[in-house]
């Protein structure tokens, strides 16, 4: 009987690497008064490469293995919703058109089933297992976790936002301990959005978490794109992309600073912080007038009392 055919392989896509729920309406971005001019000015963000984060675990070996229990239980149910009457006669027709016969399929069946005992649908189910399961046996034979992932955090640049704006650990390492300000994206801006399908986003929730999965698909986030509870209070998103994708490399030292632009129209608003200088107001209040006219200017004022922060207009 012949085997069903696969589907041809998908080129891999930094952008399609997505496993989240979709974005909050609004992410935003911290940062330190010193980069209202290459970023705000420029219309440039920083995209970093997975293994020059700022965590020295970002990648880190989050499976086992890449082939268990998970990943033959997906490959057997796609297969078996595939395996439709349709296809399954196909098949013989196919088979019996090889082999120059002529016999009814109905027919064709009716001796099958009685010489194996089950239906060729489950007859094809039973010779595919056993290639799943020599597939799936070798698949950590040719790559190790620790050489893929290795291999991805070097692929993979990330450009890193945060879903809410008040998060006082963040004003502190992020924006200059409040002297920086925030950045307010909006997250249905096209430039947020899959190139091949508008209607899906590129952003990427992060999951926190400490412990190491069985295998791959037990959870393919976790594995894929996830950082220590350490991590948790950042509440971070992400756009993915590649090397081909960076406009701009600036060296520095060792490193290099890669850079993409974004679209003037995807920012809503910038938001100071409450010890934000007169020279940073100024500067981002003018700076806004020429490239920003649709933002908005805010301020987050700590309510000390209440432990929150509230927004005025600057």
């Amino acid at each position: 009987m012949a085997s069903m055919h696969p589907t041809s392989p998908h080129p891999f896509t930094p952008e399609d690497f997505k496993m989240s729920e979709n974005p909050p309406a609004v992410l935003y971005k911290y940062l330190v008064a010193d980069r209202v001019s290459d970023v705000l000015d420029a219309g440039m963000v920083r995209f970093t490469h997975l293994l020059d984060t700022n965590d020295s675990f970002e990648v880190r070996k989050t499976f086992r293995r890449f082939a268990g229990p998970k990943l033959n239980e997906l490959i057997m149910r796609a297969a078996s919703e595939a395996l439709t009457p349709e296809y399954v006669d196909q098949q013989i027709q196919e088979n019996l058109a090889k082999a120059g016969v002529k016999l009814p399929t109905a027919l064709v069946r009716q001796v099958l089933e009685q010489r194996f005992g089950m239906s060729v649908k489950e007859l094809m189910k039973s010779h595919l297992g056993m290639l799943v399961g020599s597939f799936s046996g070798g698949l950590d034979a040719v790559k190790s976790p620790e050489e893929f992932l290795m291999e991805i955090g070097s692929i993979l640049l990330c450009f890193s936002l945060s879903e809410r704006w008040d998060i006082a650990t963040m004003w502190a390492h992020y924006a200059g301990n409040h002297t920086g300000l925030v950045i307010a994206f909006d997250t249905n801006h096209p430039w947020f959005k899959s190139d091949s399908d508008p209607s899906k986003s590129k952003l990427q929730k992060i999951k926190y978490l400490d412990e190491q999965n069985n295998e791959l698909f037990d959870d393919l986030q976790a594995a894929l794109s996830s950082k220590a509870t350490d991590w948790s209070y950042e509440r971070e998103w992400r756009i993915n992309c590649s090397m081909k994708q960076i406009e701009k490399s600036i060296d520095v030292g060792v490193d290099k600073i890669h850079l993409r632009s974004f679209p003037a129209e995807s920012v809503s608003s910038v938001i100071l912080g409450a010890k934000a200088s007169s020279d940073t107001f100024d500067l981002v209040r003018d700076v806004l007038k020429q490239r920003y006219p649709d933002a908005r200017l805010q301020r987050a004022n700590p309510q000390r009392m209440a432990g929150t922060f509230v927004l005025d207009d600057a």
